[in-house]
């Protein structure tokens, strides 16, 4: 974000805030159609408006996505980082691991806490062992040392989000794959991939267990415009960076410093 300010371009971030207890009602309808609507509608209803870019990190790109196949208009461009799109059997670690893992009961009137996906995180090996290796092999480098205790931070801060929403995540998306087959629902409109003609960057992590190769290609693959790119990223040493690292900048990865807008909803 400071990259972009520095350049002079205009970043706007949709926040998401936890919700108060026994308000868990909130849905996909709710986060996609509605909250990163009204925010993209804001931006395009200024004086000075100009189309925005929407990019998304993690979650967050998976919600973009969702809109931009929703209103596939309303944005000059989408990004994505480490975003999955394509919730296949075996596409990810990550997503075996969550349909495993995740109640099928889930109360869609309850909070869920953050710390529930911090522990499915936990059941891949990689999110656990190898983040102590990164600590054992930062003791010696201070500003390792240091750039790890703040990525350990931000992982461990998980925002609670409304029960509606997470069962919707893990039924839909992750045990039925709705987004890619071209099923979901969103305010009454089924989207998919044959809806989505938003021009497409994909920034994939080769490393990445929440959001590899084969949770991203096969929706591309089948969107209504050829205007798509995947730029394969090889990640870094750390597996905390590995899911940071793209939103810092990819190596050989040129900024966009034309555009004057971007809307950037945070995982």
């Amino acid at each position: 974000m400071r990259y972009r300010l520095d350049h002079g371009l205009r970043v706007c971030l949709v926040e998401w805030m936890p919700p108060s207890s026994g308000n868990g009602r909130a849905g996909l309808d709710e986060y996609v159609g509605e909250a990163v609507g009204e925010c993209v509608a804001a931006l395009s209803s200024a004086a000075d408006a100009a189309q925005p870019f929407l990019m998304g990190h993690s979650l967050g790109g998976t919600l973009a996505a969702i809109f931009c196949a929703l209103e596939p208009q309303s944005a000059r461009g989408l990004v994505l980082l480490g975003a999955p799109l394509c919730f296949e059997q075996a596409s990810s670690r990550f997503r075996d691991a969550l349909v495993s893992l995740v109640p099928s009961t889930l109360s869609e009137t309850d909070v869920v806490p953050g710390s529930l996906l911090s522990q499915v995180a936990a059941a891949l090996q990689t999110f656990l062992w190898s983040r102590w290796a990164d600590a054992a092999f930062s003791l010696a480098d201070p500003s390792a040392l240091e750039m790890h205790a703040r990525i350990e931070r931000w992982a461990l801060d998980e925002v609670a989000l409304p029960g509606k929403l997470v069962s919707q995540i893990v039924r839909w998306l992750y045990c039925e794959n709705r987004l890619c087959r071209g099923t979901l629902s969103v305010r009454g409109r089924t989207v998919g991939p044959s809806a989505a003609r938003t021009p497409t960057l994909a920034i994939v992590n080769t490393a990445d267990e929440i959001g590899p190769l084969a949770s991203v290609v096969p929706f591309l693959e089948k969107m209504a415009t050829t205007d798509t790119q995947v730029i394969e990223y090889p990640g870094e040493v750390s597996v905390g960076l590995r899911q940071l690292g793209r939103a810092r900048r990819a190596p050989g990865i040129r900024p966009c410093v034309a555009a004057d807008r971007f809307l950037a909803p945070c995982p």
